[in-house]
Order: C-alpha cells, then sequence, then structure tokens
C-alpha cells in the first residue's frame, strides 16, 4: 500500500493506513511495507515502486516482465520575476487580496492548473530557535541525501510553523512534559517547553516534518498571457492565544515588490480542465475561487471559443470586495460571460451567498445542464462546496422533477461523465 496525504491535515495518510489494515484483517500479506507518503511524494514513490518490483521479480521471473521505461516524474521548477502586484481589496474591506503577475519564461501550463510554492520560514524566526535551543547552525547534517548547514534545514526545508498535535506530542516526550494538544510554533515550544540539552534538541530535529508546498490556483491564460503567470492570493490570518498571525506562504507573497523572484513549479490538474470550446460552462467562484475562471474566460475568449459562459461570484461587500470587477464587466458587455449572477453576503441583514442565487437560478441552470453544460467548483471545500453542492441536489430534485435518490443519481452521472468538476480546499 502506498499512501497519499499532506502533512497539514490530522489524519495524514489516514485512508491508506485504514485500508492497510483491512486488508491485513481480510488474510492478505504485504509484501512491502506501508509507505506514507507528503505532497512531495515522487522519490519515496519511486524508491517504493523499485521495491516492489524487485520483490516480484523474486517470484517472477524477470523474463516474463517486460522492461518499460519509468517516465520522468521530478518537478520542473521555474522562476518567476514579479511584474506587478496589486490588492483587489478597496479601502475598508476586511480583506487583502492580492493580484501577482510573474514573468516565467518558459512555463507551461494549463488553464485549471496550480502553481506550487514551498514557501521558506523567516530568518527572524530561525534565528529564535538558533537562540533559545543553543545548537551548532553551522553543522552540516544529511537531508534526503543532501548534505546541508542546520541554519539552512531549518530556514527552507523544515516546518517550525503550526506543528500538528502528532509533532507536539511527540515533543512533549522528548522533554518530559505536560503540553496541551494544541498547535503551536517551534519557537513558542522552546521558549515555553525548552530543551534541557543538544542530545534533545537532535531529538526534535527528527520529528519536525518538511515544509509542504502551497498550491494556488493559476489565474492566467498561456493563449492571452504568454509567459506570464497571475496569481489571486488571499492574507491567511488568525488568531493563536489572542495574536494575530499570517499564513507563511500567503504572507510571503504578499510582500513580493516588482524586480523580485520567486522559485515555483507547475503543479497539473488533469481533470480541472476547459471542455471543448463549443460546450457551455457554468462556473462557481466565491472569493479567491474566481482565480480558475479568470484562466478559463481569458482562455475562451483569446480562442474566441463559441460555448456559452455562466459565473456565479461572491463575497462580502460589493464595493470594497468584487475581485476583479472590470474585467468581469467587460466580459459580460462584450458577450463572453453570458450570465453573471453575484452574491454579496454582508450587503443585507440576511447573508446571501452563491448557493442561494443557483437556487433562485434553478430552472434555468437545470436546463444549461440538461443542454449538456459542465459546472464546475473553486473554493473553499467547507462550508461553500458542500452547500453549493447541497443546492445543486436541490435544483435537480425540484426543476428535474426527481426523487431524492434520482437528485443524486442525476448528480453522480454528471461527476462519471466529467462534467461536474470541484478544485476547493
Amino acid at each position: 500500500m502506498l499512501a497519499l496525504g499532506d502533512t497539514s491535515y490530522p489524519l495524514f495518510c489516514k485512508a491508506g493506513e485504514d485500508v492497510d489494515a483491512q486488508l491485513q484483517k481480510l488474510g492478505a500479506q504485504r509484501i512491502v511495507s506501508l509507505k506514507c507518503c507528503d505532497t512531495d511524494f515522487e522519490s519515496d514513490a519511486d524508491r517504493w515502486v523499485d521495491e516492489v518490483l524487485n520483490r516480484i521479480a523474486g517470484v517472477v521471473s524477470r523474463a516474463a516482465v517486460p522492461a518499460v521505461a519509468k517516465p520522468a516524474t521530478g518537478k520542473k521548477h521555474y522562476t518567476g520575476e514579479v511584474l506587478s502586484t496589486v490588492n483587489l481589496n478597496d479601502r475598508g474591506s476586511a480583506k487583502h487580496t492580492q493580484h501577482i503577475e510573474f514573468l516565467a519564461p518558459g512555463v507551461e501550463y494549463q488553464p485549471g492548473d496550480s502553481l506550487g510554492v514551498i514557501p521558506e520560514n523567516p530568518l527572524s524566526a530561525v534565528e529564535s530557535v538558533m537562540e533559545l535551543s543553543g545548537a551548532d547552525f553551522d553543522r552540516k547534517l544529511e537531508f534526503r541525501n543532501e548534505k546541508i548547514s542546520l541554519r539552512d534545514l531549518l530556514h527552507k526545508k523544515l516546518n517550525l510553523f503550526y506543528l500538528p498535535e502528532r509533532v507536539v506530542k511527540k515533543y512533549a516526550g522528548i522533554v518530559r512534559q505536560e503540553i496541551p494538544e494544541t498547535r503551536i510554533g517551534l519557537p513558542d515550544l522552546l521558549k515555553i517547553y525548552p530543551v534541557q540539552e543538544k542530545a534533545q534538541f537532535d531529538e526534535v530535529l527528527g520529528i519536525l516534518e518538511p515544509i509542504v508546498p502551497r498550491l494556488y490556483s493559476i489565474a492566467s491564460s498561456p493563449v492571452a498571457h504568454g509567459e506570464e503567470v497571475h496569481l489571486t492570493v488571499a492574507r491567511d490570518s488568525f488568531s493563536v492565544n489572542e495574536e494575530i498571525k499570517y499564513g507563511v506562504c500567503s504572507d510571503l507573497l504578499l510582500r513580493l515588490e516588482p524586480g523580485q523572484t520567486l522559485e515555483f513549479y507547475v503543479h497539473r490538474n488533469g481533470r480541472f480542465k476547459l471542455p471543448a470550446p463549443d460546450k457551455d460552462i457554468i462556473m462557481v467562484g466565491p472569493g479567491t475561487g474566481i482565480a480558475p475562471f479568470r484562466s478559463f474566460l481569458a482562455e475562451r475568449d483569446a480562442c474566441n471559443a463559441p460555448g456559452r459562459n455562466w459565473l456565479f461570484f461572491g463575497d462580502q461587500h460589493f464595493s470594497t470586495d468584487f475581485l476583479y470587477q472590470t474585467e468581469i464587466q467587460q466580459w459580460l458587455e462584450s458577450g463572453l460571460l453570458t450570465r453573471v449572477d453575484l452574491a454579496f453576503s454582508r450587503d443585507q441583514e440576511n447573508k446571501r451567498y452563491v448557493q442561494h442565487k443557483m437556487t433562485k437560478q434553478g430552472a434555468e441552470l437545470f436546463r444549461w445542464l440538461e443542454g449538456g453544460a459542465y459546472l464546475y467548483v473553486c473554493g473553499s471545500k467547507d462550508p461553500m462546496s458542500v452547500d453549493v453542492e447541497h443546492a445543486l441536489l436541490d435544483i435537480i430534485r425540484v426543476h428535474g422533477d426527481r426523487s431524492s435518490s434520482g437528485a443524486e443519481n442525476y448528480l453522480s452521472e454528471l461527476k462519471e461523465s466529467g462534467r461536474y468538476l470541484q478544485d476547493v480546499y
């Protein structure tokens, strides 16, 4: 069993672990141990596959197994230079959403793909860890077959912030202290529950997990924008012990200025793609969920695609949070956008979201689906995408004259045929 996961989630690779345990319960025997991989999985997965093939070769004659050329799996990295950056929210907004444009010679991507960024820890945090641990930060260590100084390891490779509870629990065992089950950063852990000796800090290094890549939907089109890549990035802010904290990667991106560079890779999304040019599409993208649909619309505009386009967009306030307002209005006036439905949740007493607009236009939306339209949803997984799907089921049930189970079957058919696609987070 090869399990793919993301260490930023509490139940890391839980599905793979459950399947592995169930197979054992049913009497299966492993020829290779369960391998749990993080988002940067290629090298670990390659080694696991090689081990599986070697074990199989011990049972089946090598002559019976034809040699197959292994495709290259390494991600191609690009360096993008910041061309421009602008805050899409107006003064008075509770949000900060930045539109960032990079020039990246040779970049290859398609609408629907994402840009992968591996952020670095702020040097101030690294210096704090240096001071609190008393370790020799110039000494060389081995990390993934690479010799690297401890300073660079903490700056560029290991996650120091919002450590998952499983890591905090291991830290508590190392320092032999009771620590509440919470997500906390390494600098704060060292300050509140200090290590007693350098050997303990070396143990702590062994439990830290790699910095995971952050994925951002690309908001540009290769046909319309050439070698440019555009992003729509909202600052991730939250409170920890009544102190405002910012997401490591979003804060990094929002601090970029023209002329600075950023290394990234393109994360392919083979499922979230435009259909044939003559097919109609319905796009539901509140907040930063608008990003891939800006890419879709720019691509269809540049290619003169004849299919109809319907956009549902929403945010908090019309006056301060209407992202890409000028472009959307221009596309509506030019006819590229057949329809636009807007939901600004806090402009009236009762909050109104995109799912409410979908329900209001349910009859027409169902006619589009019956006519072969593709429906895309991008943005927050919970609760937005859940609420949107519930609204869609109600629309199918009411306007398609179906029972609840019939509506669920209809939606399942849309999913299986690739006409209902989600990119949610």
